[in-house]
């Protein structure tokens, strides 16, 4: 196809309905993944992605899957020692969190 020029309607229609069902390779996809990485999202398309997950509910299976993930020595904080003073800024942190989240419940 020349530059510049483009598909009709029917032929994307066409090459869309060829593709469906598609799935790529386990290398494509790796590949694809490492080009991702470390790109910048604009605070528009952060806004968008944000918006799109509001309201969804993971089911019981996903939640248990994401709770087997973080435990043990698979957590980020596993045999790490937090200072006192850490621990009382998280407490916070958590105790203003907690409050938000019940004002916007009610």
């Amino acid at each position: 196809m020349r530059k510049g020029s483009h598909h009709s309607v029917e032929a994307r229609k066409k090459i869309s309905e060829a593709n469906k069902g598609k799935r790529h390779s386990l290398e494509s996809r790796k590949r694809m993944s490492e080009a991702n990485k470390g790109k910048k999202l604009s605070v528009e398309t952060r806004k968008k992605i944000s918006e799109s997950h509001k309201g969804k509910t993971l089911s019981l299976e996903t939640r248990r899957k994401m709770s087997e993930a973080r435990k043990g020595k698979k957590h980020p904080l596993y045999g790490k020692h937090l200072s006192l003073e850490t621990r009382k800024k998280i407490s916070e942190a958590n105790k203003i969190a907690w409050q938000r989240r019940k004002q916007t419940l009610a």
